[in-house]
């Protein structure tokens, strides 16, 4: 979706996400097993997750870690890898991943839909693949982009072709269905990327400007995005924390709410600290204890508290 179609669903949650949160995690696959109860040690393997179908369907490991925060919280950090897709042609893995996830394998649907939404607007033919090249060449643009370089966009949509090829062009648009299956039962990657991942069509860049269907559209998609990204926090979730933070602070996916938006960014920065993470938010936070009065700073001193005992906090993930 190019900026100007960019609505207010996914303002803060892609700020949220993208300013730096790459480099909070390992770079390994994660997991949505129960969180695993640390040994005395501190830090130790977590026991492996229930065994799943061999291959694309094993469940990796994670570790967790005891720590207490700045505010006297006794925290578990759960550290959880990256939920990766085999290399090599996706056709392959599809056809591997796809009795999996019917069977109801939550690891396995994750992956999938992951799979078809890379998919999702790469031509499923030879002949649909030429006349898409040939329209680069013809107007700089791929469907609703702007093309500036024709030779390289050729190049990367004949990789996708090659990556794609053998599966079935129904099937691509069924990503959201797998992702979804995948967030019910209590993936919290797919809670936190289901939002993000949207159906193909075009969307209003402000719910004014919206005809009566696009807007109804948009505000299931938008609440679909609330409940989501609530579970994952309830999960423990600390990119879930991060998302609803800008959400509280932005006003533009939840009503503005300082109080809540201190607390979240106050919890996530206790994370941080005990977990040796980046970015801190020191000044963030400086910023917003001189704007709020002294009696909102200590509710929402209470409300990070009362995050940060969530007992199922924290689950940290790429």
């Amino acid at each position: 979706m190019k900026p100007g179609l960019r609505w207010a669903l996914l303002i803060a949650a892609l700020l949220a996400l993208v300013i730096g949160w790459q480099a909070l995690t390992p770079d390994e696959p994660a997991s949505p097993a129960p969180l695993v109860e640390p040994e005395p040690s501190p830090t130790v393997p977590a026991l492996p997750l229930p065994v799943m179908p061999p291959a694309v369907g094993m469940a990796p490991r994670q570790t967790v870690q005891s720590a207490v925060v700045e505010s006297g919280v006794a925290v578990r950090l759960v550290r959880r890898p990256r939920i990766a897709l085999p290399a090599g042609r996706y056709a392959d893995t599809y056809a591997k991943l796809l009795p999996e996830a019917e069977s109801g394998n939550a690891l396995s649907q994750y992956r999938l839909g992951n799979l078809l939404f890379e998919c999702r607007e790469v031509p499923a033919s030879a002949d649909a693949l030429e006349a898409e090249i040939e329209a680069i060449h013809q107007t700089r643009r791929r469907g609703r982009w702007e093309v500036d370089s024709p030779k390289a966009e050729i190049a990367t949509l004949r990789h996708q072709f090659a990556q794609c090829d053998g599966i079935p062009a129904a099937a691509r648009q069924g990503f959201r269905d797998w992702l979804k299956k995948s967030a019910d039962a209590g993936v919290i990657e797919a809670q936190i990327n289901l939002p993000m991942r949207l159906p193909p069509d075009d969307y209003c860049e402000s719910l004014a400007e919206c005809t009566p269907a696009l807007r109804a559209r948009q505000e299931a998609l938008q609440a679909e995005a609330i409940d989501y990204t609530s579970r994952a926090r309830e999960a423990g979730s600390v990119s879930a924390l991060w998302t609803m933070a800008g959400w509280y602070a932005g006003g533009e996916v939840l009503p503005q709410n300082d109080i809540e938006a201190y607390a979240h960014f106050r919890a996530l920065d206790q994370i941080h600290a005990v977990a040796r993470l980046t970015p801190r938010f020191d000044q963030l936070l400086t910023g917003m204890r001189k704007r709020l009065r002294p009696v909102d700073v200590d509710a929402g001193e209470a409300r990070a508290r009362e995050l940060l005992s969530n007992p199922r906090c924290c689950v940290i993930t790429p």
